[in-house]
């Protein structure tokens, strides 16, 4: 169940993006990682030490990747400061990462459910960047080729399905969210539909990060649970 600390950071992320409020944007995006550390820590006696901490270490790299991601965000050129990207874009690459080796730890392998759409997805992400961001294109490209393999193993489909159906919302809202900031950057430059992309991307990622914790604790807590039965048994 969504906490209301959380609901609260959300929203106030949303409308501080929205609004173009790149101070509030900041604290509220922390604020909206902290929340979902807070409940990590809190259930932390239900699952590995490994695990909490691999969970932990995505969020806190995804909280200073946001940070960044603001930072450059909301400026006056509609492509805000590619570098503020790249550094943000590095950030996530390591919390993709750590998901990946959580996954990857409770059993998610590779498999080909839904590959049209998936490289539907990443071909628009190249596309925009070689048309409009081609010094950018190594290390973002980088960072999408972490983020598509962290929503493959996420959409696993021989996970238990009470993780499943979260992770496999999370991995697809994380990758629609990043397109739109793309599409933001690059395609959009009204004043209102730029604010409209900024509020829905920062929307989508809040539910993503929901998703992909929840889901994750369910996962670790049931093979926690499937281990201290197997030794009790033992």
């Amino acid at each position: 169940m969504t906490s209301w600390p959380f609901r609260l950071s959300a929203a106030a992320t949303v409308a501080a993006g929205a609004l173009d409020q790149a101070r509030a944007h900041q604290v509220a995006e922390v604020s909206l990682i902290l929340t979902l550390a807070a409940e990590v820590l809190a259930r932390a006696p239900e699952r590995h030490p490994r695990d909490t901490a691999l969970l932990l270490g995505a969020l806190s790299a995804s909280g200073l990747g946001g940070f960044q991601i603001a930072t450059a965000t909301h400026l006056p050129d509609p492509q805000g400061h590619p570098a503020g990207f790249q550094r943000g874009a590095a950030w996530y690459a390591l919390a993709q990462a750590l998901y990946i080796g959580l996954l990857w730890r409770r059993g998610a392998r590779p498999h080909t459910e839904h590959w049209p759409l998936r490289v539907t997805a990443a071909g628009v992400g190249l596309a925009l960047l070689w048309r409009h961001d081609r010094a950018s294109l190594p290390v973002l490209s980088g960072y999408g080729a972490l983020l598509s393999l962290m929503a493959l193993l996420a959409a696993d489909p021989r996970l238990p399905p009470e993780a499943s159906s979260h992770l496999r919302a999370g991995g697809w809202l994380f990758v629609a969210s990043d397109l739109l900031i793309l599409v933001r950057r690059y395609l959009l430059r009204g004043g209102l539909s730029r604010a409209l992309t900024e509020g829905l991307m920062l929307a989508l990622y809040a539910a993503a990060q929901r998703r992909l914790v929840d889901g994750l604790l369910i996962l670790t807590h049931q093979e926690q649970t499937a281990q201290d039965s197997t030794r009790s048994s033992a």
